[in-house]
């Protein structure tokens, strides 16, 4: 097996498809990629089991067949090369060798027929979306999903049907994020999405300019952008009715600045401690004071001018889930409801827009 392909054409199919593959596995295979060519066609292949890639491309055959190599060194070595044609061969005592110009090196693969079959998932039917639509929507909820494996459910995102609207919530018992737009879909059921998995499909979207194709099936997503196709396992289990944490009533409306609101919280959150992130807020009229407790080193103080003129009340929220939630808004001004005693702070771009947050406060 032989062909040759332009190093920057090659460098972009494994800039797309080694971050998918498993740096950490029982099988040690899974942190290879499975380079296949034929009819003038080069397909490059990574899985961790869960999230499947395939990126194909043009290129010169010389011999045609399969091969695979360590995904992470080969990437090392294909971004260190000179931009010219680099030839890839597969030699007879089963090392890989790749040399462009003057540079020439070898690798030791993997039998391709050991690694785990891959499918396109080409019966699935499959919607066309607004590639940015789609990626802005990940953006503005993956990073309320839960970082705890163990709770599959709340480490992944939620996409729902609503009327025409798409909505696709995360949420980790502690803060939770939403976001609805029309983008074409039409979910015939409830679909749990993997965080780590969306990550892999925003990465992708990223270099899509127009649309991409997503359909469902009941086990799996499967993503179409260009010359680039991924699948992705859905997780099997039951998500929160987020609704009922969603009050319906404002009680308290707070508008600040976002950008003079986030320093605030940065100053203050210094002297938080390690296992108690929590700081006070006390809402007062015309401004908000912060205060951060360390046990060990000391105190801090700090406060942020805001259009409110309501009761004065004191609540607890933990630092980092308030400035993620500020910081996924775009807008530069915010709004903060505020709906009862223990109940949670919503977090508002100013102009409303189809997205928003919400933060749970911490017990005193």
């Amino acid at each position: 097996m032989r062909f040759c392909i332009h190093r920057d054409v090659l460098l972009d199919g494994l800039l797309k498809t080694v971050p998918v593959a498993e740096k950490k596995s029982t099988l040690p295979i899974l942190s290879h990629l499975l380079l296949n060519v034929a009819d003038s066609t080069l397909s490059i292949t990574a899985t961790d089991l869960e999230v499947g890639i395939q990126a194909t491309y043009e290129c010169d055959i010389v011999e045609p067949g399969s091969l695979t190599v360590p995904s992470r060194k080969f990437l090392e070595i294909v971004r260190e090369l000179s931009p010219i044609s680099v030839t890839v061969e597969l030699q007879e005592s089963g090392r890989v060798r790749v040399f462009a110009g003057e540079s020439a090196f070898e690798l030791a693969g993997m039998d391709p027929d050991d690694y785990p079959v891959w499918s396109a998932l080409e019966h699935v039917q499959r919607t066309s979306v607004p590639a940015a639509k789609l990626a802005n929507m990940i953006e503005k909820t993956l990073f309320a999903a839960s970082t705890d494996d163990s709770r599959y459910n709340f480490n992944s995102v939620l996409f729902d049907q609503v009327d025409d609207k798409t909505v696709m919530v995360a949420t980790d018992g502690h803060r939770l994020a939403k976001i609805e737009d029309e983008v074409g879909l039409h979910l015939d059921t409830r679909v749990l999405v993997p965080k780590k998995s969306l990550t892999d499909v925003k990465r992708v979207l990223d270099d899509v300019k127009d649309e991409v194709s997503l359909g469902f099936e009941p086990k799996n997503m499967v993503v179409s952008a260009k010359n680039v196709t991924m699948t992705v396992r859905l997780v099997d289990g039951d998500y929160p009715d987020y609704n009922k944490v969603i009050p319906t009533i404002a009680e308290m409306i707070v508008k600040a600045d976002r950008g003079r609101l986030i320093q605030t919280i940065k100053r203050v959150a210094v002297l938080t401690s390690e296992r108690n992130k929590g700081i006070f807020v006390t809402f007062s009229p015309g401004k908000l004071e912060m205060t951060a407790t360390h046990p060990d080193l000391g105190t801090a103080k700090d406060s942020v001018e805001v259009e409110y003129d309501g009761n004065e009340f004191e609540v607890i929220f933990n630092a980092g889930y308030f400035l993620e939630s500020l910081g996924a808004i775009d807008s530069d001004a915010v709004v903060l409801e505020y709906r009862s005693t223990g109940g949670p702070l919503i977090v508002f771009p100013e102009p409303r827009a189809n997205y928003f947050n919400l933060v749970m406060p911490m017990r005193k």
